[in-house]
């Protein structure tokens, strides 16, 4: 891990992320992208004179977010790492200007959403984890020292997930917990599942594992639920990042856990 980017309105929400990034940066001697979006301005000038007045209310707004940041980055207790202040302004949104930006791992927090809002709008932190191409860190309040050791992986038994597996950014040691939600209407059999999982297993290396089946109405709740009973400190989910009208047809189950979950979920991206 060489690059954490944490994005911030600079909001007291927005702190806690950058305090386990610095915890996560020095654990793996990686560099952090502070970074804060500067709304895109499509203000219409009618005269020059307006033009002038926009041009320098958006500068003064940029200059006071690059001071704020500056003054964040530059804490004592991040003297020992590397934090690198950026602001953007960039007429695609946040969402691409986070994307655009290589990193190895987003953290950032979320409230959650429910409702409506999370139906037709969701959380910031939805809209991320769909453009994100490396994992994203979610989380509701800082966890610092951040070292999950009790961390379980919720799988499907998709395909797609066994050929482009994504590596568990963290503990050298692996995921060793998975959690398989059988729903009511599911089809699948234990025993297959148990198959899938163990030929998974085989193809990835990963050894001493344990895979609990368990029931649910659905998948968001038997998640949720295992997770508070096993105590878990991590969930890690697996996406596709889908959008559009296939993401409001094919519900994403990362996003509803990421909503709802009272511990940190890591959600890593399946490419293919």
């Amino acid at each position: 891990m060489k690059t954490i980017l944490v994005p911030t309105d600079l909001s007291s929400l927005a702190n806690g992320p950058l305090q386990v990034a610095a915890d996560l940066s020095r654990t793996y001697g990686a560099e952090i992208l502070l970074v804060h979006y500067l709304p895109f301005s499509i203000a219409m000038a009618n005269t020059p004179e307006h033009s002038l007045v926009i041009d320098r209310y958006l500068l003064d707004q940029e200059a006071d977010a690059k001071s704020d940041l500056q003054q964040l980055a530059e804490k004592p207790i991040y003297r020992d790492i590397t934090i690198i202040p950026i602001t953007c302004r960039d007429a695609s949104g946040l969402y691409e200007a986070m994307a655009d930006r290589q990193a190895d791992l987003i953290v950032l927090a979320t409230h959650g959403t429910s409702g409506w809002d999370e139906w037709l709008f969701g959380s910031n932190a939805e809209h991320i984890v769909r453009v994100a191409h490396c994992p994203v860190l979610v989380l509701k309040e800082a966890v610092v020292p951040f070292a999950p050791t009790n961390a379980i992986a919720a799988i499907d038994v998709d395909d797609a997930l066994k050929q482009h597996w994504p590596p568990y950014p963290f503990d050298a040691n692996g995921l060793k917990q998975f959690v398989f939600i059988s729903t009511p209407h599911d089809p699948r059999e234990a025993e297959g599942v148990h198959a899938w999982m163990d030929e998974l297993a085989r193809e990835k290396g990963i050894t001493d594992y344990e895979l609990h089946i368990r029931n649910a109405r659905n998948v968001e709740d038997g998640i949720l639920s295992y997770a508070l009973e096993r105590q878990a400190d991590l969930i890690v989910l697996y996406t596709h990042g889908h959008t559009g009208l296939r993401h409001l047809l094919q519900e994403s189950v990362a996003e509803d856990v990421l909503n709802h979950a009272p511990v940190p979920v890591l959600i890593l991206r399946i490419n293919g």
